[in-house]
């Protein structure tokens, strides 16, 4: 009976459920402070304009692999199909018959036999004479550039192509004529990737431009005192180059 009784008693309680005004309050606190929030009109830039050739992954040279291949008249020939028929000259110093689109400009590397061997062709050979396969190249490199041989070996020179963990996928390690080209290793100038836009950027006024209207737009770039304005390679007007990387061999 006394159960009874306190079932009886619980149903006739009323049900509290807790203050109910909170969530609405904190809408309206939200709502009213967004509503006094100054306005600032940040500056947005349109979408920089880059080549696909600026940044594609792949090697930017292709490079010879062993036995070596050259193409000749439409046709692929081996180098000592040519070489084997004839001797070179010691020193070559009247121009090239055969291998005319070759520029060799790389210091004190003026010579074919500084790098390849004088006895077969489809080898290279090192200081010390013994002949090497085109897959040893940066062994060859790193005779005369022994520091940035150091530097590619531990990955802070070069570039690895393929997945971030060895576990996942297969990485690549391009050689060193995968990006410079052996006979003249040295870049060419280009214009550098449009640099990071966020919403705290603007574009940054010209000279001329400065103190016009009388208003600064705090979240915009400045320009250091004395600097020139170039006008980015994004820039209305302002053609997009083509990167001066080496030009790959056997592409389009």
């Amino acid at each position: 009976m006394r159960a009874g009784l306190d079932l009886i008693n619980e149903a006739d309680r009323p049900v509290s459920h807790g203050p109910w005004w909170i969530a609405p309050a904190f809408v309206g606190l939200a709502g009213y402070l967004a509503w006094l929030s100054p306005r600032v009109d940040v500056p947005l830039e349109p979408a920089a304009q880059v080549l696909p050739g600026q940044i594609e992954a792949r090697p930017l040279r292709a490079v010879q692999h062993d036995p070596p291949q050259v193409v000749i008249g439409g046709y692929q020939h081996h180098c000592n199909d040519c070489h084997r028929l004839f001797k070179s000259a010691p020193e070559r110093r009247s121009p090239l018959a055969q291998h005319t689109h070759i520029l060799l400009d790389h210091g004190m590397n003026d010579r074919c036999f500084n790098c390849h061997d004088r006895n077969n062709r489809e080898k290279l050979v090192l200081r010390n004479g013994k002949p090497a396969p085109f897959e040893d190249v940066a062994v060859l490199c790193a005779q005369c550039h022994g520091t940035t041989y150091r530097d590619w070996q531990r990955g802070m020179h070069g570039k690895d192509l393929g997945s971030w963990s060895p576990a996942v996928g297969p990485q690549h390690r391009l050689v060193c004529t995968e990006c410079h080209d052996p006979h003249v290793p040295a870049y060419a100038d280009f214009i550098p990737l449009p640099g990071p836009r966020t919403l705290r950027m603007g574009r940054p006024p010209a000279p001329d431009e400065e103190g016009t209207d009388g208003k600064r737009n705090p979240l915009a770039q400045r320009h250091p005192p004395g600097a020139e304005h170039r006008p980015s390679p994004e820039t209305p007007g302002h053609p997009v180059q083509k990167s001066g990387l080496p030009a790959a061999e056997g592409r389009p």
